[in-house]
């Protein structure tokens, strides 16, 4: 019952984590209080927490297969009362 809640909850609180980490990851990394390698390593650790939150959050879609349109049939018009096709 809660189990959709929490998932959704656990992952917006991840979601708002890693948009922290990367407003406070530009800043230091260019202020060079910390090294280009564990700045990129977290960048990248953001970027598959963002991920596995938003797969959390996003619905999932059911494969639906790929509908041809089939080739319509001409349709034949018949002349009713007043002259007109219908």
């Amino acid at each position: 019952m809660k189990q959709a809640w929490i998932k959704a909850l656990v992952g917006k609180l991840a979601a708002t984590a890693t948009m922290l980490l990367f407003l406070v990851l530009v800043p230091a990394a260019a202020a060079g209080s910390l090294p280009v390698w564990a700045a990129v390593l977290l960048g990248v650790l953001g970027i598959v927490v963002l991920n596995t939150a938003c797969g959390v959050l996003l619905p999932a879609q059911e494969a639906q297969p790929e509908c041809q349109p089939s080739a319509v049939a001409p349709v034949q018009l018949r002349v009713v009362r007043g002259g007109r096709a219908a």
